[in-house]
């Protein structure tokens, strides 16, 4: 009987360093080369603030345009999402310098409703900035 007990412990222990618990994560990539839902604009228009925020907070004070969601990952152990997105920020009256700026929030946050995980922004020519805000303005629903 112990050594039965032994055996099983073991197969337990071994099992469990064979399979690690992974946490369950999916993502869902949103095509680029097709018009916006009305799902992905509400869930845009909900986050207008938070990104204002976020882009103010990373030093970067303008308005933004032509915004777009990238791609969504779930983690089902954390309950969280993780949102990639991108906007053009602009100044004035629709005016240069313009920015493509990508950003991914975590919903819910470790203190809060969000946490930036990833920022980056480059100035962008005039020529990228007519080709995204064109792609989004003909691709509306």
């Amino acid at each position: 009987m112990k050594k039965a007990k032994l055996i099983l412990l073991t197969l337990i222990i071994f099992g469990a360093a064979i399979n690690p618990i992974q946490a369950k994560q999916s993502t869902e990539i949103i095509p680029q080369n097709q018009p916006p839902t009305i799902m992905e604009l509400a869930f845009l228009r909900f986050l207008g603030n938070t990104i204002l925020e976020v882009m103010y907070n990373h030093g970067d004070n303008q308005l933004f345009m032509a915004e777009r969601i990238e791609k969504i990952t779930q983690n089902v152990e954390n309950d969280t999402y993780d949102i990639t997105l991108h906007v053009i920020g602009f100044e004035g009256a629709h005016n240069p310098p313009y920015k493509l700026i990508q950003m991914t929030i975590r919903i819910p946050g470790k203190d809060g409703d969000y946490e930036v995980i990833n920022y980056k922004s480059r100035i962008i020519s005039g020529k990228e900035f007519k080709e995204l805000s064109d792609d989004i303005e003909e691709k509306l629903p």
